[in-house]
């Protein structure tokens, strides 16, 4: 197992080897000439730093020179800047100094320039400041030049010896280089050599066969799974390309399979989708015996739905087989049919074999029962003329049967849920009517009856009696007070115009109580069904009073017609925006109740856009 990693870590390990020696050769040049540069630049910093003090120290002598000789003061000037600099560029070249010889040289300098100031310079002007006629003398003039010359032949002696050692330092580069442009080409040559001697190897013993292992991974991949590879390489290699065979064998053994699996999930996601879509349950019923027969190969498939009386309806059939049988037909079940053994026992049922029961020319046959909440709804049939049917198709068709009982379930609970929705929108509305009729018929009457009464009494008080009659006046005007009231609280239950009138002129008389300005565009000719007109009524008396209290609008804009069967209902207003459903329970209500007659509603109010409700109900036929 561990020979070719063995073989290619020694490879590897020679020539790293070869490279590690040239890199460091290349390193030693590296940080030798880095070096060089550094002392260098070193020397040349000292020896610009002595420069600046000779050239501060020739400064001075020249400026007490010419003081000395014609006592102006303006030769003083140059005298006492370099004066002033001598001992910071004498600190410098000091501090400069790294080596013995650095030092002891640049110590003879400082030295010898503080001399020259200390002991000549400064004791000289001050003698010419002081008239001393010795200051001019011959010997004075010699000593000053003496003591110059000594200076002097320091630097140039401190110059000399950096040079110097620059000479050596550029024949050890030299010679350094030398080295370098024999060695590296040397070991550049051996890598090379090297290198191609490990990609020569890699190539033969694992390249090569690579390319081999992937040239047939291709043509596996492209379905040729009978794709084999000679197992003749060498350690990893041969384990590698007897793996790849194995996979090819079990790719092959499985392929059949693995399509089977895809072509069944994409037909169950096409029927999960329609069943989740809520389309009518005939759309699912029919996809589902296409794609149940398709992926069992069945040559043909039905769905049953069992009856009360103990025969069953075609709901859906695909394929040639069973043809005979058209869908909505009412078939009787025979007693030797997969249909009658499933309703029988509950249970999935198989039979083989040409027989009468099974359709004639039918050889073999699968049920499997739908279960629509624990109940035994009906079967789905599957037929072949010719082979038998795939030993599992009744686990494979199970799963097709409970998306049929699920689209069953959902279509029957949203018809229940509608029918109740329904009715309790019904039976509210028949509340509020009968509300506003007693409310109209019985308790307004009786009040209107006794203002008439309190009237005819006020009439009959006597002209002596004033408050008597203020105060039956005063009581008179409550009542009719109160029976404005409650004629408006009976409007607002279930306004009687709606039922007298229907929805356009209840519509026009809201939108002439409106405290908004109101423009109307209603198309409702003749009556339709009273519950599409409360609906109507009191979405767009809901959509009002939000604008009026809510939305401080300058104009709200109603329309309603009758388009294709359905009411379309629109509500606008210019205002703020901003309206949230959730907030309140008018629209939720208002939803409710369209919802359950099978309407839409919908609401846009961005901040700012002005609010926008649209509701569709379908029209039913008034009674």
């Amino acid at each position: 197992m561990g020979g070719l990693i063995f073989r290619v870590l020694g490879a590897s390990a020679l020539l790293a080897l070869v490279d590690g020696v040239l890199l460091v050769v290349l390193l030693r040049e590296g940080i030798g000439e880095r070096e060089t540069a550094q002392l260098a630049r070193h020397s040349q910093e000292v020896l610009s730093s002595a420069s600046r003090l000779e050239r501060l120290l020739v400064d001075a002598e020249s400026g007490g020179r010419g003081f000395m000789l014609t006592g102006e003061e303006r030769f003083l000037e140059p005298w006492n800047t370099a004066c002033a600099a001598i001992p910071a560029e004498s600190a410098n070249l000091l501090r400069l100094s790294d080596t013995p010889e650095q030092k002891d040289q640049s110590r003879r300098i400082t030295q010898g320039v503080e001399s020259y100031l200390v002991e000549y310079s400064v004791p000289m002007v001050d003698a010419v400041r002081h008239n001393d006629p010795s200051v001019r003398s011959v010997e004075a003039i010699d000593e000053g030049k003496r003591r110059m010359d000594v200076v002097r032949a320091e630097f140039e002696h401190l110059d000399q010896t950096e040079r110097g050692v620059a000479v050596v330092r550029d024949e050890q580069a030299t010679a350094t280089a030398a080295l370098v442009e024999v060695t590296v080409p040397v070991g550049v040559a051996v890598a090379v050599l090297l290198i191609l001697l490990f990609v020569g190897y890699l190539t033969r013993t694992v390249i090569r066969p690579v390319r081999r292992v992937a040239a047939m991974a291709d043509r596996l991949a492209g379905g040729e799974l009978t794709a084999r590879i000679p197992e003749s390489g060498a350690a990893e290699i041969r384990t590698l390309e007897h793996s790849f065979n194995r996979m090819g064998r079990s790719l092959q053994q499985n392929r059949d399979e693995l399509t089977r699996l895809a072509d069944e999930q994409a037909a169950l996601r096409r029927v999960a989708t329609l069943v989740a879509h809520a389309e009518p349950p005939p759309t699912v019923f029919t996809a589902v015996a296409k794609e149940a027969g398709r992926v069992l190969g069945a040559d043909g498939t039905r769905l049953l739905h069992y009856e009360a009386d103990g025969t069953a309806t075609v709901v859906a059939r695909w394929g040639a087989a069973g043809s005979d049988m058209s869908v909505g037909a009412r078939v009787t079940l025979d007693a030797g049919g997969v249909a009658a053994e499933v309703l029988r026992t509950g249970e999935p049922a198989r039979f083989e074999g040409p027989a009468a029961a099974l359709g004639g020319a039918v050889s073999s046959a699968v049920g499997v029962p739908i279960l629509v909440e624990g109940a035994l709804w009906g079967v789905m049939n599957a037929l072949s003329t010719d082979e038998p049917l795939p030993e599992d198709a009744e686990d494979r068709f199970a799963n097709f049967t409970d998306l049929v009982a699920t689209a069953i379930a959902n279509t029957q609970a949203r018809f229940d849920l509608t029918a109740s929705r329904a009715r309790v929108v019904a039976a509210a509305d028949e509340t509020r009517r009968r509300i506003e009729r007693d409310l109209h018929d019985g308790i307004q009457q009786r009040l209107v009856s006794l203002a008439l009464d309190l009237r005819t009494v006020e009439a009959g008080v006597p002209a002596e009696l004033p408050e008597l009659r203020a105060e039956l006046s005063e009581v008179a005007f409550g009542l009719a007070a109160t029976v404005d009231e409650l004629r408006e609280i009976s409007r607002g239950i279930h306004p009687a115009i709606l039922s007298e009138g229907g929805l356009g002129p209840a519509l026009r008389a809201l939108a002439r109580r409106s405290a908004i300005p109101v423009e109307l565009d209603v198309q409702v000719e003749g009556r339709l069904a009273p519950p599409v007109e409360v609906a109507a009524y009191y979405t767009v008396a809901e959509a009002l009073a939000n604008a009026t209290k809510h939305a401080q609008a300058s104009v709200v804009r109603f329309e309603a017609a009758v388009l294709e069967d359905r009411l379309h209902i629109s509500v606008r207003d210019d205002g703020v925006g901003g309206a949230d459903p959730a907030r309140g329970s008018g629209l939720i209500g208002l939803t409710d109740r369209i919802e359950a007659l099978e309407g839409r509603v919908t609401l846009a109010s961005p901040p700012g856009g002005g609010t926008s409700l649209q509701a569709e109900l379908p029209i039913g036929v008034a009674e």
